[in-house]
């Protein structure tokens, strides 16, 4: 998942010096089960020291409820020294989470801004928020394979809606999805044995002709950040999957390379 970073003014008033943002070592964080914790390092690439407040929410409700959160956090407030590193450490307590499916939290990092003694100044605080994903041990199929196991189909009732079925106990993060190259949607998250229904845009519409066929492609996410492309020919009734997209099945800027999925 993309990294989503909140800007907040403290003062609207003009500050001459400018802060370094604290950077985290990936975008996204699993927690395999089979451990007792995981961890991600904060650092600092700038020439002050700062300090972070960091803590976890529930992705449902994005509340800083973290009492009813079976997870710790720590440290929860740092001080990160100029060109300095920290590493964060999450804990689970055991218990309290699903253990048929993955759990998706959010982790916020926040760099409190430095008090300045200038008369006149602009702080700003920076939020960083990555997706944390609490994998159960013991969970059946591979999560590298989930995209290629998502069961895509035209709504039956609705042409201009494809649906697509994650039967799969992990997330699935789908960007850039296309339908013969006209883009469907920027960004998609489909929860563990979920279901979504796409809407498709009015230039894919305006041509239906009673044949839903079609070339569907996207890119996943792995668990290390990295994307994935993958493709398929959308038949017109039937549920299909997605397979990996191989080296050289479309070369850029051809029309005619439509198909060759």
């Amino acid at each position: 998942m993309k990294w989503t970073v909140v800007v907040f003014v403290m003062a609207a008033l003009f500050c001459g010096d400018a802060q370094a943002v604290v950077a985290l070592a990936g975008t996204r964080l699993v927690f395999d089960g089979r451990f007792h914790e995981a961890t991600i390092d904060v650092s600092n690439p700038g020439n002050a020291q700062v300090l972070i407040q960091a803590w976890l929410t529930d992705a449902r409700t994005d509340q800083a409820a973290t009492d009813a959160l079976p997870f710790v956090l720590t440290p929860h407030l740092a001080q990160l020294p100029a060109q300095g590193r920290k590493t964060l450490r999450v804990l689970y307590q055991g218990v309290g989470m699903p253990a048929d499916r993955e759990s998706l939290l959010h982790l916020y990092v926040l760099e409190v801004p430095r008090r300045s003694e200038a008369s006149q100044q602009l702080n700003i605080a920076v939020r960083q928020r990555i997706n944390v994903f609490y994998r159960p041990a013991g969970l059946v199929g591979d999560p590298a394979d989930a995209a290629q196991r998502l069961a895509w189909q035209w709504n039956p009732k609705d042409y201009a809606a494809l649906k697509v079925h994650n039967p799969t106990p992990f997330h699935v993060s789908l960007h850039e999805l296309a339908l013969n190259q006209i883009e469907i949607a920027e960004d998609l998250m489909l929860e563990p044995f979920s279901s979504h229904s796409l809407q498709l845009p009015e230039p894919l519409t305006a041509r239906s002709t009673g044949s839903r066929a079609g070339n569907l492609s996207f890119k996943a996410l792995t668990d290390y950040g990295g994307q994935r492309e993958f493709c398929a020919p959308a038949q017109d009734q039937a549920p299909f999957n997605a397979r990996l997209r191989s080296p050289g099945a479309f070369s850029s800027g051809a029309s005619s390379s439509i198909g060759k999925c």
